[in-house]
This record gives C-alpha cells, sequence and structure tokens, in this order.
C-alpha cells in the first residue's frame, strides 16, 4: 500500500497484515513522525516504536531520500510470510519490525532500546532483505 505524505502535515497511515495478527501504523504528528508496530491479539496493543524523522530537522536540513519540496510517498510493506514489515519513504526503507525476533530496526537508532526490541534499534541491512527476495 502506498499513499502521499506532505512532511508536517498530520498523516496517520495504518496496514494490518491479513495472514498474521500483526499490524504496523505510521503517524507524522505534524512535529515527528514514529512507525509502530502492533499485535491485534491484543486489541492493538503497540508492541514497539521507532522514531522516523523530527519535521523541523528536515525542512532545515534536507536530506535527498525525503525531499521536502515533493510529496513524500509512503509505503508500508509486509514480507511474504507477514512476520516483518517495513516502511519505505521514496522508495527507501526507513523503518522495520521483526514480529518474530521481536525487534525493531529504524535508522535513527531512536530510542535506544525498548522493553521489546531489548537488543536496541539500530540500522541492519538484513533485515529488509525481504524487499528484493521474497520472505
Amino acid at each position: 500500500m502506498g499513499q502521499t505524505l506532505h512532511l508536517g502535515a498530520p498523516t496517520v497511515i495504518e496496514s494490518a497484515a491479513e495472514r498474521s495478527p500483526y499490524a504496523a501504523l505510521f503517524e507524522d504528528d505534524g512535529k515527528v513522525a514514529y512507525f509502530y508496530g502492533l499485535d491485534t491479539r491484543l486489541g492493538d496493543q503497540v508492541l514497539d516504536a521507532v522514531h522516523v524523522y523530527n519535521v523541523g530537522t528536515v525542512l532545515d536540513h534536507p536530506s535527498p531520500d525525503l525531499d521536502v519540496h515533493l510529496p513524500c510517498d509512503v509505503q508500508i510493506i509486509w514480507s511474504e510470510t507477514q512476520e516483518r514489515v517495513a516502511l519505505l519513504l521514496n522508495g527507501r526503507p526507513h523503518a522495520v519490525f521483526d514480529f518474530v525476533a521481536k525487534r525493531g530496526y529504524c535508522r535513527s537508532n531512536f530510542p535506544a532500546a525498548s522493553s521489546w526490541s531489548k537488543d536496541g534499534h539500530g540500522w541492519e541491512d538484513e533485515a529488509v532483505q525481504f524487499l528484493n527476495a521474497g520472505a
């Protein structure tokens, strides 16, 4: 699924897996953006949340993958097994949840760790290999 985002405009994009109990939600509240991993068996309980960007920082110092002058394409893509999900901004992965490993990944590495992602949220390219080869 994909949707157009205008940085700083409050936006919520949700995606639920069809064959697993997981869901993901991207939220830009106008100041900061987060990606959330949810378990629908627990009443859409947030399992983990990772920071994607601060709107002010991106607007002050645009990055090549978040061009503030153009709309940003947001995609939430599930692995074939629907046990992993990735957030892509303009085609580039920025955050991932691996529900089996109980681990979240993000390029900002914030927060450093959580009760769900005890090993931290540091980015690892291996987390998004399913985007190129079915998982």
